[in-house]
């Protein structure tokens, strides 16, 4: 028998043990377990936690200026939101007036025309 398959089959054997004693990864997963780790990248109370844990281990000063920053950028987002949303009722108000005015004096001008 020929030495070299025998010696790739002995490497093979140990990669193969080395991946299941190894912890859970990404390596040698089937695809549907590869796909649940990528929904698992949206799933919110993970990254709360892991959150809460960075945040517990800072010093003091530090968690004032990251809770600093982090109101400062909550301020700046709901500012823009309340903006958009500005913006998108005033549209929808001046489409409505528009709509409107076009009825009153376009359509009744054309009607008393005729």
């Amino acid at each position: 028998m020929n030495p070299q398959p025998e010696e790739d089959l002995q490497r093979r054997l140990q990669n193969l043990e080395a991946e299941i004693n190894s912890p859970p990864g990404n390596v040698g997963q089937p695809p549907d377990q590869t796909q649940k780790s990528q929904f698992d990248f949206f799933n919110f109370k993970s990254h709360l936690t892991r959150s809460r844990l960075w945040f517990n281990n800072l010093s003091g000063t530090t968690k004032l200026i990251v809770a600093g920053v982090g109101v400062v950028l909550g301020l700046a987002i709901l500012q823009t939101v309340v903006k958009l949303v500005t913006s998108v009722l005033s549209l929808a108000l001046l489409a409505v007036l528009v709509y409107f005015g076009y009825k009153f004096f376009v359509s009744g001008s054309f009607q008393n025309k005729q």
